[in-house]
């Protein structure tokens, strides 16, 4: 019998991504539902199916629902404005780093 959760490695592995891709998802809020106990990410299968029907397509044009659009998908060279303007929104605090 198989547990219906999946470690972020296990899911990594399962569509051929980094683990850090999944971290990244997780930041910015993109990606499959998780749970995180104990410390540690699980991801329950059947959000983990739920995801990927979504992303199901049957042509190359077709546009994801909005729903499930990745918030932060930047094109090339212009990865810094989404960030920049959260900062100046002030959702995003920046750390201070003791010297």
């Amino acid at each position: 019998m198989t547990t219906p959760y999946l470690r972020p490695h296990e899911l990594a592995e399962r569509w051929s991504i980094s683990p850090k891709t999944l971290g990244r998802w997780r930041w910015i809020g993109a990606g499959p539902r998780f749970l995180k106990v104990s410390g540690k990410v699980l991801y329950r299968l059947e959000d983990i199916e739920a995801f990927e029907a979504a992303h199901l397509r049957s042509r190359t044009d077709e546009r994801v629902t909005s729903a499930v659009i990745h918030p932060f998908a930047p094109k090339r060279g212009k990865r810094r404005e989404p960030v920049i303007a959260a900062i100046a929104a002030g959702s995003l605090r920046r750390r201070r780093v003791a010297n």
